[in-house]
């Protein structure tokens, strides 16, 4: 009800003294409605996968004004962005739980990188 009513929102956690800081747990929960027990939440507000992508990124630079610096992929924006190891949109919701990042880039550097670039010689 909060997305489809027009409000700002964007999506993070308050919580992080006494629970994980896990974006993939969060947009679990977002999408399928279902806590930590596998028990419905909420039934009926679910949002989409990109509903909750966008409010994790674009929505959130709004909340730090710096929607012009970051939040979305274009020109004249930070080069943050993070490479999945799986497909975030059609892994299955079980599996996007433990989805991780294999490649990190903040402000154009590379800020983690799981092993998946190769260095070659030209």
């Amino acid at each position: 009800m909060i997305v489809d009513s027009g409000i700002q929102v964007g999506m993070s956690s308050d919580g992080m003294q006494i629970a994980p800081m896990n974006p993939w747990l969060h947009m679990y929960y977002a999408t399928t409605g279902l806590n930590a027990r596998q028990a419905l939440i909420n039934g009926g507000q679910q949002i989409s996968r990109h509903e909750v992508l966008k409010l994790y990124t674009a929505n959130n630079g709004w909340f730090l004004r710096e929607e012009n610096q970051l939040g979305t992929v274009e020109p004249g924006k930070l080069a943050d962005l993070a490479v999945l190891g799986d497909d975030y949109f059609t892994v299955p919701d079980e599996k996007l739980k433990k989805n991780r990042s294999v490649l990190t880039v903040v402000g154009g550097r590379i800020a983690h990188d799981a092993g998946v670039l190769q260095t070659s010689r030209y």
